[in-house]
């Protein structure tokens, strides 16, 4: 199944999930109204002799909804944050890339080579510490606020292998659009389960008087919504089951596709198996996170993931599970610790590539193995100055405002004063020095690196309070706009800063699903502008323009016309184009491959544009693209 086809699915899913959820609420509603009724409708028909039944489960049909709204709304914003506050939540400690744990170190080298790999923003990486079992969850509203948490138990006992296998299986929930699903799953689960919980603390209070008349009925009170409330939970119960463990079956095989080494994966669940501790987690609030888990963090009925046998089955066919716990201890028993050996690889540095637009497409969200050893390369070539920016809000600031100063001396020397100007308490910066230092560090990168080390700096921007990454997204703007004009480059840090650290990021959905047709202007300036850069004349732009939106567009396309101030226009058109199906962002991807290398090459700055131009359609576009 292709990226596409996997996110014309979670829409569907996601349709399905609300009707579900519906059903559950109208059901716990309806049983709350009628519990009302029942305690309120008798009392007041003694009092005043009448009664208006319809009137009171209408207004308490309208009271339950505004309590189970308020708390799933309430949760939904604790989680607005993103995946660090769900890491957090959970005993979470962030890893540092500077770490001195080697096991830490592997790991953070992992996520990071899978974040190359794959084509999305860097995650934040957290530990559970106090956790023993072997447990993993990603966590995020999109990609651009992603944390990838693995327990500590996991970090010490596998293999760099296995552990890949684990962040594979992981990432693959990044690029599916499961995490945006997950978290919207536990702010209404704790809407459903809220019922339960004002039950039981209805019930604690009231055992303390219970001799008295009130005692009493408070005690009848919390026990009908505590009954009641379990209904809310066991619905939810069922729903997570449900959503989970197919989309469970589906990262397993993405993540073998991912690393091309099931052995790994399988690997991990037998460790799994051959544990004491196994997965489960000891922290109370696993049954609201039991669904993002990489396996079972609890023991219930309907449980969230298949089978520990069923999934290695899926792996290797030829497994005999009658013999599962015997391979599995014995697995658990081998020792696990390992150097973590690291292979200085080398990579072809080209100005040009060659591509094939039908399998560029069809990259996007399945990277392979080839994927996984360019992105180590990359990882390798980038220079160690970059992981200490990386790490503190400060310097990683001071490292994106490097990478924008012109090499021009007199265009320097005012977008300089533009930056001594704006560096201030507010900013978080007191000096030029941080740039100063910065630079070596940005001269030193060749180009094809800059846009991957752009996302490496992502984790740490995101940490800034929403004010100052305001206050630092305009300051970028005035840098790069200082000459008049915007380059490739200097556009795409620009929207992909902006992607990633503006407020509404979590109110966005990766895709709509809006027809071709419902965008039809925007597509006609999306390829005017692309065709225009890299084309050497009006003519080869016009060719370009016609090659790429023919393939989009066979039977009726807009007009070629010259777009102005094209920075602007096209950041317009690419948040409606944003919404756009699944299968029409393919379409466009295509042609746009096809426009840009009309001439059936690529060179950097075009290569930077497409990879721009997918991270903001939420197309992870991985790192060998499909050439010929």
């Amino acid at each position: 199944m292709d990226f596409y086809t996997r996110q014309a699915a979670a829409r569907r899913g996601t349709r399905w999930l609300v009707v579900a959820f519906a059903f559950s609420i109208a059901l716990v509603v309806g049983a709350l109204s009628f519990l009302v009724v029942l305690v309120l409708g008798g009392g007041a028909e003694r009092v005043t002799g009448t009664t208006d039944y319809l009137g009171l489960a209408v207004g308490a049909a309208l009271f339950w909804l505004l309590v189970i709204w308020g708390a799933s709304a309430f949760r939904t914003m604790q989680l607005r944050d993103g995946g660090g506050a769900v890491a957090t939540a959970l005993g979470g400690v962030r890893v540092e890339r500077n770490t001195q744990d080697p096991r830490l170190k592997r790991l953070h080298n992992i996520v990071e080579e899978m974040s190359i790999a794959s084509g999305v923003t860097m995650p934040e990486v957290y530990v559970l510490e106090d956790e023993a079992a072997i447990n993993a969850f990603a966590a995020g509203h999109s990609p651009a606020n992603a944390a990838v948490a693995v327990t500590r138990g996991a970090v010490q006992r596998l293999n760099r292998d296995e552990l890949q296998g684990v962040i594979a299986h992981e990432f693959s929930h990044i690029l599916n659009g499961d995490m945006r699903l997950n978290l919207r799953l536990i702010g209404w689960l704790f809407g459903l389960m809220f019922i339960a919980l004002m039950g039981r603390l209805i019930l604690r209070h009231s055992s303390r008087s219970r001799r008295d008349k009130g005692g009493a009925y408070l005690l009848l009170i919390g026990a009908g919504l505590a009954i009641i409330g379990s209904i809310g939970a066991f619905c939810g119960r069922v729903i997570q089951a449900a959503v989970c463990r197919r989309r469970e079956r589906l990262a397993d095989a993405s993540a073998v596709q991912f690393t091309r080494n099931p052995e790994g994966l399988k690997g991990a669940l037998l460790q799994i198996a051959g544990v004491g501790q196994g997965s489960r987690l000891a922290q109370a609030q696993t049954e609201e996170v039991a669904h993002m888990l990489f396996a079972s963090g609890l023991k219930r009925v309907f449980a969230t993931h298949p089978p520990l046998a069923e999934r290695i089955s899926a792996l290797d066919p030829r497994f005999d599970v009658s013999f599962l716990q015997e391979i599995a201890t014995r697995a658990a028993r081998e020792p696990r610790l390992e150097p973590d050996l690291e292979e200085l690889t080398s990579r072809m540095h080209e100005s040009r590539v060659a591509v094939v637009p039908a399998a560029v497409a069809a990259s996007v969200g399945n990277a392979t193995a080839a994927d996984m050893t360019e992105a180590a390369a990359v990882r390798v070539e980038m220079p160690i100055e970059l992981r200490e920016f990386a790490e503190s809000t400060g310097r990683a600031r001071a490292l994106v405002l490097a990478l924008l100063l012109s090499r021009g001396a007199e265009l320097r020397s005012r977008q300089r004063k533009m930056i001594e100007a704006a560096l201030g308490p507010d900013l978080g910066v007191d000096s030029m020095a941080d740039i100063d230092a910065a630079q070596p560090t940005v001269d030193s990168l060749a180009a094809d690196l800059r846009l991957p080390a752009l996302l490496q700096l992502f984790p740490a921007l995101r940490r800034l309070p929403r004010a100052e990454r305001t206050k630092l997204f305009e300051l970028v703007a005035g840098i790069a706009r200082s000459d008049a004009t915007l380059d490739v480059f200097e556009f795409c840090l620009l929207k992909l800063l902006a992607d990633s650290l503006r407020a509404e990021l979590e109110a966005r959905d990766m895709h709509g699903g809006l027809p071709l047709t419902g965008a039809l202007p925007e597509i006609g300036l999306l390829f005017a502008v692309v065709a225009g850069h890299g084309a050497v004349s009006a003519i080869d732009t016009r060719r370009a323009y016609e090659a790429g939106i023919s393939k989009v567009l066979p039977r009726e396309r807009p007009e070629f016309r010259a777009v102005a101030d094209w920075p602007v226009a096209l950041a317009a058109a690419l948040d409606r184009l944003q919404t756009l199906h699944p299968f029409a962002k393919r379409a466009v991807l295509e042609g746009l491959v096809t426009t840009i290398a009309h001439d059936g090459m690529m060179t950097q700055g075009e290569v930077d544009l497409l990879r721009t131009l997918c991270a903001v359609l939420q197309l992870p576009l991985p790192a060998l693209l499909g050439r010929a």
